[in-house]
């Protein structure tokens, strides 16, 4: 059967049919399976992804159709044309009905008509071959079409467009093209000016309805209207409009012969064939050449924008947490902030060699464990209270604390790395920060991988006040270079957040930390160690602020400062103070102040402090708490997302890195030096890692073990059998296994195969 076989997603061979709504791209789909299985209408239809993957057929091999639904649809497999057919018209209908946009994947399994079988055994050339069928590309309206159509087009190697007949010279037929050009810019260059390479076909459809069957003038005319619509529309790609082959369909009535055995006219029906036939026979070469483009494209964008990077990078990088800075500030946050230390060494242990995650840990605690105590000391002493740093006998107390429970989780860092596989970032940091709580780890609720970069909630381990700072140590590092500030590895933020956020949204679910903008007055909460207040200056120390979520669902969070990793806190004004208002402070103490954010005015919220019902203000002289409504009281949360995480040697990024595109997703992940790339995985911005490739003058070149081949041969779910991540191209973070299906991933926390920690699944190419 289908499921038994071997599988080689390096050869997997993605052929998507799109163009815009009642261009006939259903039809052409059903002409290719040859049945009516998919959904047609002279008005818009498809709303859903299908995967129409050839099955094998011959002898053993049942020819039944099978669909099976992923994305949200929880719906047990149907086979059988008709229950097929109705399946799919349900689907369709649901997702046009939907109120939240999702995106629907159909696996369709059916053999194909028999004139595509031209090789033994049969359907052996399309053995990794699938044809998607999505939605009209017109459909701005529809959510749900375009979520589909943006994903098919990531995850193409060719492209069949359907234009009808009447409309090929139409302003609509040219915006297909750009929009197709916009979303796949990576198969629109003069490089690809060659018939066996050409990633794209067109298709004139439904043309029985104007031209004869005997070719003649009329068909030369079509195609050459179109031929002038390329070069106008695609100017700078002159070569390749050219080659691009243009055929003049009847998909209808193809299909119409091969039911019913009709003589009706088909066209160039057989030349459309061949050009599918000689796509399938040349298919690893095809996925390999796309892999290469769509990594020289992504490292084309990257270069662009570190060109710039040497003269700016000083005003856009924020090193959160520098060693020795604001100690006073930060010495009795306590027991929390010192396991946090722990956790801050491996929190992003994706970067750290398997055999150096603990004793980064343990480094880290140590060095936690002699600033607690250095700090303990210093309490008191005359220069933290002439400095403005006392923080009273409490805060001495708070800090001692400290230093006793870093060493306790310096004691079982190495062996909680050991009991968890070595290497693991995500357990080398849940069990520090579970042992510094004196609480067990349960589950993992609130531990999240924020673009591949594993994050720990404190409600993951019960610890207030703790959230990972992006941070990164040297595996080597000891604890008094830590201490020094010497192996520290600084984030680059853009200038201008460009992750969006809904006021909708639990504000404690954020993984970024973020700007708060108070509308009025267009200045941004600031907290300079000292006081708290409102700069109308951007990107000035202390303006990052994290929401750390203090119950599951992060609607109820502890608004901490990232540089300071001090608390905001409500408090009764100076005696001396003229405004008897509730004043804010920012301070170490722990555990810190509840607050909820309640959607207010059009993209703004207002910030309730729970302890004592009073909402966060700037009037523009003063910051304070007032419980009664004031537009003083609307504010912004603005994103702010890392553009570079890794390591420097003095201005230049070298060694281990990760970019990151403007939405959070992950875009390199590897080696640099010099500020050049030189090996790692590449992801488009949808977090689909596109293969492994090292970097040279002439481009990237696929090379080493692809993440792809991991999912060689993993067809069946290991707990439920049924069809695993594997057959759907998707497989587990961050081992790229896939021996379970998408449903069981959710509900296993550690890869059945390697037995690592499951940060969630991605798409492999």
């Amino acid at each position: 059967g289908l499921f038994h076989r071997r599988f080689d997603w390096a050869m997997q061979l993605r052929i998507v049919v799109t163009g815009d709504t009642n261009s006939g791209k259903s039809t052409l789909s059903n002409a290719v399976i040859g049945s009516e299985l998919l959904p047609t209408s002279n008005q818009s239809e498809t709303s859903v992804i299908t995967y129409v993957v050839p099955q094998q057929v011959g002898e053993g091999n049942d020819s039944k159709p099978v669909l099976r639904c992923y994305g949200g649809a929880d719906l047990e497999p149907v086979e059988g044309t008709e229950e097929v057919r109705q399946r799919l018209h349900d689907l369709n209908l649901r997702a046009r009905a939907a109120l939240g946009v999702q995106c629907v994947e159909c696996r369709l399994e059916c053999p194909l008509r028999d004139s595509l079988n031209v090789f033994h055994p049969p359907a052996a050339e399309w053995q990794d071959v699938q044809f998607l069928d999505i939605g009209g590309a017109n459909e701005i309206l529809n959510p749900a079409v375009q979520v589909c159509s943006d994903l098919a087009y990531a995850l193409s190697h060719r492209l069949i467009v359907c234009i009808r007949h009447d409309q090929i010279t139409s302003r609509a037929t040219q915006q297909l093209l750009l929009d197709i050009r916009c979303k796949a810019p990576y198969h629109f260059s003069d490089e690809l000016a060659r018939r066996d390479i050409c990633p794209l076909i067109l298709a004139i459809t439904q043309v029985d309805q104007v031209l004869d069957a005997a070719p003649g003038e009329s068909w030369e005319v079509l195609r050459q209207s179109l031929r002038a619509v390329l070069h106008a529309t695609l100017a700078d790609c002159g070569e390749l409009t050219q080659v691009i082959p243009i055929v003049i369909l009847s998909a209808k009535n193809s299909l119409q012969n091969l039911l019913t055995g009709g003589d009706q006219p088909q066209f160039e029906w057989n030349t459309f064939e061949e050009l599918l036939i000689n796509t399938a026979g040349l298919k690893r070469d095809i996925v390999r050449n796309s892999k290469v483009r769509r990594a020289a494209f992504i490292h084309e964008l990257l270069q662009a924008n570190l060109v710039p990077f040497h003269e700016e990078w000083p005003y856009h990088a924020q090193c959160l947490w520098h060693s020795r800075r604001d100690l006073g500030k930060k010495l009795a946050i306590g027991g929390a902030v010192a396991a946090g230390s722990v956790g801050t060494a491996v929190a992003f242990g994706v970067f750290l060699s398997a055999s150096s995650a603990a004793a980064v840990a343990a480094a880290e605690a140590g060095a936690a464990s002699a600033e607690a105590a250095a700090a303990a000391a210093a309490a008191n002493s005359w220069w933290a209270w002439a400095f403005g740093f006392g923080q009273m006998s409490a805060a001495a107390s708070a800090a001692a604390g400290a230093a006793t429970t870093a060493e306790a989780a310096a004691a079982t860092a190495a062996a909680s790395a050991g009991a968890w596989g070595l290497g693991s970032a995500l357990a080398g940091v849940s069990t520090a920060l579970t042992v510094a709580a004196g609480s067990s780890l349960v589950a993992s609720e609130g531990v999240s991988s924020v673009a591949g970069m594993a994050v720990v909630h404190a409600s993951a381990v019960r610890v207030r006040d703790v959230r990972m700072a992006f941070r990164c140590f040297k595996p080597s590092a000891s604890a008094e270079r830590i201490k020094a500030g010497k192996t520290y590895r600084d984030v680059l933020f853009y200038p201008d957040g460009t992750a969006t956020w809904s006021p909708l949204q639990p504000l404690g679910s954020m993984m970024h930390p973020f700007l708060l903008l108070n509308k009025k007055t267009s200045a941004y909460l600031t907290f300079d160690g000292t006081q708290v207040f409102a700069s109308s200056a951007r990107d000035r120390p202390g303006q990052l602020w994290w929401a750390v979520p203090e119950s599951p669902a992060g609607d109820v969070f502890v608004l901490q400062n990232a540089d300071h990793l001090c608390n905001l806190r409500v408090e009764d004004p100076a005696w001396f103070s003229p405004d008897r208002r509730k004043a804010i402070r920012c301070t170490a103490e722990v555990p810190g102040q509840s607050w909820k954010a309640e959607p207010c005015e059009e993209g703004c919220i207002r910030l309730q402090n729970l302890q004592h019902g009073q909402y966060l203000y700037y009037d523009g002289f003063f910051t304070g708490a007032f419980d009664e409504a004031h537009p003083d009281q609307n504010w912004q949360v603005l994103p702010q997302v890392p553009f570079y995480l890794g390591g420097f040697k003095e201005t230049a990024m070298s060694g281990k890195g990760q970019f990151f595109w403007p939405n959070g997703a992950p875009l390199f992940k590897g080696h640099l030096k010099g500020g050049k790339l030189l090996d790692g995985f590449v992801f488009d911005e949808r977090c689909i890692c596109h293969g492994h490739f090292s970097f040279t003058e002439d481009g990237p070149i696929l090379e080493g073990l692809q993440p792809d081949e991991a999912v060689e041969g993993q067809t069946a779910c290991l707990l439920c059998e049924q069809p695993s991540m594997a057959t759907m191209g998707k497989a587990l973070k961050p081992c790229n296994h896939a021996g379970t299906c998408e449903a069981c991933a959710t509900k296993v926390r550690e890869c059945p195969y390697c037995r690592t920690p499951i940060e969630g699944v991605h798409r492999v190419m």
